[in-house]
């Protein structure tokens, strides 16, 4: 018999207040050639993209870090509504192995002139002691990507 390690679930809601239009936000969340400006790890280096925003399409973001580990991530799009939000199930593998399975939505709400960016997962981690808390650190990693890349498109 197999013996499975245990695995972790958890989840994230994180909010950032964006001092751009919800126009450019969600562009900068959805679009192929944004994404790969602020969509990945430090020192990590795109072997494939693609992206098909629409229900059911799917986007793939495989990658290499400089000890040569890959990783591939691949999302598809439940819920679309430009500008207000979106829903999408992805997965993680590294090293070729299952590493995450999660269910996540954002939503893009204006207040004041700004947007705020809420983005919510609901995860199993499926690696070592992967959990949630250290999804948590590197979504903020991206957020903070994030906001430096839409502030300089605006």
């Amino acid at each position: 018999m197999h013996e499975f390690e245990t695995m972790a679930f958890g989840a994230l809601t994180e909010s950032r207040r964006i001092n751009a239009d919800r126009g450019l936000v969600y562009d900068a969340w959805t679009l192929l050639e944004h994404r790969r400006q602020w969509f990945a790890g430090p020192e990590w280096t795109e072997i494939a993209r693609s992206l098909d925003l629409r229900v059911g399409g799917h986007e793939v973001a495989h990658g290499r870090f400089p000890d040569g580990t890959e990783t591939i991530y691949k999302a598809r799009f439940h819920l679309i509504e430009p500008h207000k939000r979106l829903i999408y199930a992805f997965d993680m593998s590294v090293a070729g192995e299952p590493f995450s399975i999660s269910l996540a939505g954002v939503e893009f709400s204006e207040d004041s002139g700004t947007t705020v960016l809420t983005y919510t997962e609901q995860a199993f981690f499926l690696a070592g002691d992967y959990d949630a808390e250290s999804r948590r650190h590197g979504t903020n990693f991206l957020l903070e990507q994030f906001e430096v890349h839409v502030s300089r498109q605006s």
